[in-house]
């Protein structure tokens, strides 16, 4: 087919957008090549759309630079500077040239691209949405860091529902340039070890900064290493002992990038806030005479919701008061801008890194309780069967009445008047006695609708570390989950859920949060591992919510049960979001996004916005089409945020738990089996305390049955499998591995001659 023709049909394939070929041409004045890094916003959103039309048309054929010129209607006069746009595209990973000379898509070469994720420098795993995991070895790392995006070839595909295996091709972006790590002087120079990372990084002399071997250091990376030399920077600052706790912490945000202090140009906006909104209130629906209140965890300070309830004939009234923090953080300013940067609030186990700044997210938004305060409300109707049938949306003010917190409303809804506590809450709250048997009988209609469509709810125990006032461990307790916390997961979900079938029905653009249905060969591999513990899901070619529900009631309580719900959520997918409505898997919910916690997430300020602008005023579709194409990276960025924060969240409490574990070793624990996977068995200790039996590697009288998830006692033929307990050693309690390990104990027997010499 001759080059005229293929244009002519790839025109087609931009059906969607009829003004594409119209814009084709660079203005004059609006891209000089001298002036390549000052394009103007529609440059950028013309090379979006040209890169957009190019993949679709690389799916089907290949092309040479002469021929997508041509199919581009790029100016041969330009040639040079076309050339410098393809070579980015190729840099970046989103088109690929081939020896032969012809530019096709990386997928159709066997290259994939993601986000890797390297696990105590050896080995690294690439997750992609909807595919099957890639599994990386230490060898085929190359220069590759924890975070960083890359391209990876695909070595040997999935087979038996196992991970592909591939190598890292090409890094495309550095997550980051300051890695941190422990620093050892040897003679005229030194080098970094840092966790994540296969490589040492070289420090000349002059770069130490006085440095001590054993030191915890940020090193910034000048050059990242190849086949023949090591990677190489300076050390940048030196944080302290690699045991210290807080260091640590420290470290685990430097290592991420993450500032904890707020740039000046954010706090300068700040201070130019207006704590006056009393101009505002005649744009707003009045709700101070309701009895609105919140209920939080005892150390909350970020308060962004607030309900009331009511009976009425028909049902119900529900209303959902959510911070209007879209009133003070606006679009493209320096607060709006470091809050994308952030994404979310970061709650770790010592320290909280806030989204916004405190006098935002502790003050002016925070719903305290007798203060007058801006919300967005989501007012409905229900009926008695907890079905919505009529709704509202509005900007409001708001004051609320109680600050409650989930275990007084618990404690309240418990009724044991025998309790002396319940009865001095009961005087002091009694007003609203009545509206929380409401909220509790509306919570458990909402709660049986999720049911009966098929929601999945996860019994898995979470535990919090408490700390005393020099940060030590205070006390680990199990997080509770009583009628207060599902009352208002109940009421957020059927918000969040109204709020998203308005915006999708109207066409407004926003953000979802997205569960996609599993993989179906995760699906298979689940339920093979399930027949062995007598299990089964019932035709898997149609997969339903309900289906790994029904298992997880069946379950739960039982022995094997915590297993069970681990490897079911280890089958789904990773909720993320996006600037489609995809559904979501997991509530088994059509329509679904974050709206009810703006303080905290940047998702939900966008919602805001969005609703915002739906009731204010008509948005054009060049409007519509502005903001899509915006969400779309939003939402991958965001999306990336939320899972540093939750790994962040993770490794600080692991690190407090290991420094609490440190003057325990050699000390006996009953510990119960709570999981495997192919090395390693998972414990908890009676203390809540999740420690590993490395069972491959200890040189012990224990053997390790894989396929049916037990380990044997060579001497005397006893088997432990899930659920079972055993008393354990504490070996060690690694900050370099992040673990606590232990070893089955065994209770030596003395002699009985020996005794009697004694």
């Amino acid at each position: 087919m001759g080059n005229k023709k293929k244009k002519e049909r790839h025109r087609n394939i931009e059906n969607n957008n009829k003004d594409f070929h119209k814009e084709k041409r660079f203005g004059k004045k609006n891209y000089n090549p001298k002036k390549e890094n000052q394009k103007t916003p529609k440059m950028e959103l013309k090379e979006e759309r040209e890169l957009k039309y190019l993949k679709q048309v690389l799916s089907e054929y290949e092309f040479t630079f002469q021929e997508i010129l041509q199919l581009l209607e790029w100016s041969q006069k330009k040639r040079k500077m076309y050339k410098q746009l393809l070579n980015a595209w190729e840099e970046s990973g989103e088109i690929y040239l081939k020896r032969n000379g012809k530019y096709t898509l990386p997928e159709k070469e066997g290259f994939v691209k993601g986000e890797i994720s390297i696990s105590s420098g050896n080995f690294g795993f690439l997750d992609i949405n909807g595919q099957a995991s890639v599994f990386i070895p230490g060898a085929y790392l190359n220069t590759a860091m924890n975070g960083d995006t890359v391209l990876v070839r695909i070595l040997k595909e999935s087979s038996d529902n196992k991970k592909r295996e591939g190598e890292v091709y090409k890094v495309i972006k550095r997550n980051r340039d300051v890695i941190v790590g422990v620093f050892e002087h040897n003679l005229s120079f030194g080098f970094v070890r840092p966790r994540n990372s296969p490589k040492d990084i070289y420090i000349p002399k002059k770069l130490i900064k006085g440095a001590k071997t054993g030191d915890l250091v940020a090193v910034k990376v000048d050059f990242w290493g190849d086949e023949e030399r090591k990677p190489e920077g300076g050390i940048v600052s030196i944080l302290g002992s690699p045991k210290d706790t807080e260091a640590l912490i420290s470290s685990l945000l430097l290592n991420e990038g993450i500032e904890e202090k707020f740039p000046n140009e954010v706090l300068q906006e700040l201070d130019k806030i207006d704590e006056d909104f009393s101009d505002e209130l005649e744009n707003r629906k009045d709700l101070r005479h309701l009895d609105i209140i919140t209920i939080d965890g005892s150390d909350a300070k970020d308060l962004d919701d607030a309900v009331y309830v009511e009976k009425t004939e028909d049902g119900y009234k529900l209303f959902v008061s959510i911070a209007d923090v879209s009133y003070y953080v606006r679009e493209n300013t320096e607060l709006d801008i470091e809050a994308l940067k952030r994404g979310n609030s970061i709650y770790l186990v010592d320290r909280v890194i806030p989204m916004l700044p405190r006098k935002l997210s502790n003050n002016l938004c925070s719903l305290n309780p007798n203060e007058d305060k801006l919300t967005f409300t989501v007012e409905m109707d229900l009926d008695k069967r907890g079905k919505v049938i009529k709704n509202d949306f509005y900007k409001s003010v708001i004051k609320s009445k109680y600050r409650m917190t989930y275990e007084n409303v618990n404690t309240i809804l418990e009724k044991n008047e025998e309790s002396e506590e319940y009865r001095n809450l009961y005087d002091k709250y009694r007003k609203i006695d009545d509206m929380l048997k409401n909220m509790l009988e509306l919570s458990k209609i909402i709660r049986s609708n999720k049911k009966r469509r098929g929601s999945i709810d996860f019994e898995l125990p979470e535990i919090k570390v408490v700390l005393d006032e020099n940060k030590a461990v205070k006390d680990i307790v199990l997080r509770s989950r009583g009628e207060a916390e599902r009352i208002i997961e109940d009421f957020m979900v059927i918000a969040n859920e109204t709020v998203a079938e308005k915006l999708f029905w109207e066409e407004i653009p926003a953000i979802y949060r997205v569960h996609e249905d599993p993989d179906k060969a995760k699906v298979q591999a689940l339920n093979e591992t399930l027949i062995k513990f007598g299990y089964s899901l019932k035709g898997l070619e149609e997969i339903h919510p309900g289906k790994f529900q029904n298992i997880i009631e069946r379950t739960t309580g039982l022995p094997e049960g915590y297993l069970i719900h681990k490897l079911i959520l280890r089958a789904m997918q990773r909720a993320r979001y996006a600037n489609k409505n995809l559904g979501h898997f997991g509530l088994a919910s059509k329509y679904y996004l974050h709206f009810t916690s703006p303080i905290r997430r940047y998702s939900d300020l966008i919602v805001h916005r969005m609703l915002g602008r739906s009731i204010e005023k008509f948005m054009s579709e060049k409007e519509k089409a502005k903001y899509g194409a915006n969400f779309e990276a939003i939402a991958s960025s965001i999306s990336r945020t939320e899972r540093v924060a939750d790994k962040l969240e993770e490794d600080s409490v692991k690190i407090k738990l290991i420094e609490y574990m440190q003057d325990k070793i050699g000390q006996v624990y009953v510990a119960r089996l709570s999981g495997m996977n192919k090395n390693k068995i998972f414990m908890e200790l009676e203390n809540h305390v999740e420690v590993v039996y490395n069972v491959t590697t200890a040189r012990d009288n224990f053997i390790y049955d894989e396929e049916n998830f037990k380990i044997v006692d060579k001497r005397n033929n006893e088997s432990y499998t899930m659920g079972s307990t055993m008393k354990v050693s504490i070996v060690s309690a690694s900050y370099a591995k992040m673990e606590i390990e232990v070893i089955p104990y065994v209770e030596e027997k003395v002699k009985i001659d020996e005794v009697e010499e004694e």
